[in-house]
């Protein structure tokens, strides 16, 4: 999992500055200095992260938490990082070894459980 300022870094590159990239967040400058000192964020500021990148929103969100929270909650937040890491990887491997299949709906039940059903056209 990567940290806010991973991610701060990422939008600095795309963006071209720290300066550039407060705009794009509409936040301060200040603001985006304060991040960079103290490593973290707000989530609202996380998603707007998220959405600049084109990435998952969820992936800067807990990367935020994480950020924040010291201790079991630290500990709890950073298992969740792992488990959804390892979800998608399982994904990405079910993906690219199932062979010729029609289409794949893909999705998350009220569980949290990600399913995959499997139809295969005629």
């Amino acid at each position: 999992m990567k940290s806010i300022l991973s991610y701060l870094d990422d939008l600095k590159e795309k963006n071209g500055s720290d300066y550039k990239t407060a705009q794009m967040l509409k936040i301060t400058k200040e603001s985006v200095s304060q991040i960079r000192k103290r490593g973290t964020v707000s989530d609202e500021t996380a998603i707007k992260m998220a959405d600049l990148l084109g990435i998952n929103q969820s992936e800067v969100l807990i990367a935020a938490a994480i950020a924040r929270s010291e201790g079991d909650v630290r500990s709890a937040w950073e298992q969740i990082s792992k488990m959804t890491g390892i979800a998608a990887s399982v994904l990405l491997t079910v993906l690219i070894t199932l062979p010729n299949i029609g289409y794949l709906d893909i999705g998350i039940n009220n569980d949290s459980i990600i399913y995959i059903m499997r139809s295969v056209g005629r």
